[in-house]
């Protein structure tokens, strides 16, 4: 029998890097190490002429049915998909509520967040995100095979909360995972106590303005704090802008590689982490495996083994208060259980495949 094929079938473009593309990246090369033969399809591989399409449906949609366009842009993309990679394999992993389908091939869905819980960067009136919601739920319970979320907090969160006045079907749970014994995790090595880090795209979701409005008061009690940002995003020019104006010591060291941000985690001691939603966060992951003391609003639905210090509030001085504790913060972390051949054997044991595909797996 032949190797077995696998298509991951991604909605975004190569560049846009993130937890769903960081997911896609580390499946696919762990199927590959098996064996597998594993084919990535990106908003890339499309023809010149249809690939931003996707993005152009969802910025029409929204200027006319706001928030609805984000649905109407993962539709165009899954038609898209169908029409230039309606692959012959064995196995899907759709990385999307939005694009996936049904099909007689056996397929997981992986429900990273939906849309209408990440519209922070908009304004919008009370209520108008129930449109997307309603949307949403008749996307979930179409699908015919296991769709799966990335955190246990985030699947009670999705059921008893942000869509609980819609009937949803049964979601499975698979904790997203790295290589985790690449890391080393040498706290106390070489490490500046008071250098603190983050990681992450600079947009209204992160709330990386407060975390700078956080640490100038740290900086003004004392200026032995420091602070580097690593990303990019559209709130780049104004927290540039707040950290000359206040005469901060912040280091904006842009969008970096996946190495080269590892490495810089290293040189720091507190990672800190101020958005206002998760539903698992490779940062804090990756944060903790390098030997960070971590702190993060209490209010994500992240595992709580990714936080060290939660935070209840988004007061100014509970956050400081927090930062300054750091390191009383007890050790409780298991990083076996975020590793990547985990995630990889409970995705295809969610699925019905030729039994080569699963001794070969068990054989590792």
């Amino acid at each position: 029998m032949g190797a077995i094929k696998a298509t991951i079938y991604y909605g975004g473009f190569l560049h846009k890097a993130g937890g769903a593309f960081m997911h896609a990246i580390c499946i696919k090369k762990e199927l590959e190490k098996l064996g597998w033969q594993v084919s990535l399809i990106t908003l890339d591989s499309l023809p010149i002429w249809c690939r931003y399409l996707p993005h152009i449906t969802q910025i029409l949609f929204n200027l006319i049915k706001m928030p609805l366009g984000f649905a109407y842009k993962g539709k165009i993309t899954r038609l898209l998909y169908k029409q230039y990679f309606l692959i012959e394999d064995n196995f899907r992993i759709f990385e999307d509520i939005y694009i996936a389908w049904n099909s007689k091939v056996p397929s997981v869905t992986i429900l990273h967040a939906v849309w209408s819980d990440n519209l922070q960067t908009y304004s919008l009136k009370t209520g108008v995100e129930n449109k997307l919601k309603k949307v949403e739920s008749k996307i979930i319970n179409k699908i015919e095979h296991p769709i799966v979320t990335v955190s246990y907090p985030y699947m009670n969160y999705l059921k008893d909360e942000h869509f609980k006045s819609y009937v949803l079907r049964k979601l499975d749970v698979i904790e997203l995972g790295v290589d985790y014994l690449n890391f080393t995790n040498s706290r106390g090595t070489l490490r500046d106590k008071k250098s603190i880090v983050y990681v992450g795209a600079l947009e209204a979701r992160k709330n990386v303005l407060f975390l700078l409005k956080v640490y100038e008061v740290l900086y003004k009690t004392d200026s032995e704090y420091k602070l580097t940002i690593i990303g990019d995003g559209p709130e780049r020019e104004i927290l540039y802008d707040f950290a000359i104006d206040r005469q901060l010591n912040i280091s904006f060291l842009g969008k970096l590689s996946h190495e080269m941000v590892l490495k810089e985690l290293y040189r720091h001691s507190i990672y800190l982490h101020t958005s206002v939603k998760e539903s698992f966060s490779y940062s804090l992951l990756e944060a903790k495996l390098v030997g960070l003391k971590t702190c993060a609003y209490s209010g994500l639905q992240v595992p709580s083994e990714f936080i060290d210090v939660p935070v209840l509030t988004f007061a100014i001085d509970d956050w400081c208060e927090a930062i300054t504790n750091i390191e009383s913060a007890p050790e409780r972390f298991n990083p076996s259980r975020y590793s990547v051949e985990k995630m990889t054997l409970s995705t295809i044991n969610l699925v019905d495949l030729p039994v080569v595909s699963l001794s070969k797996f068990h054989s590792q």
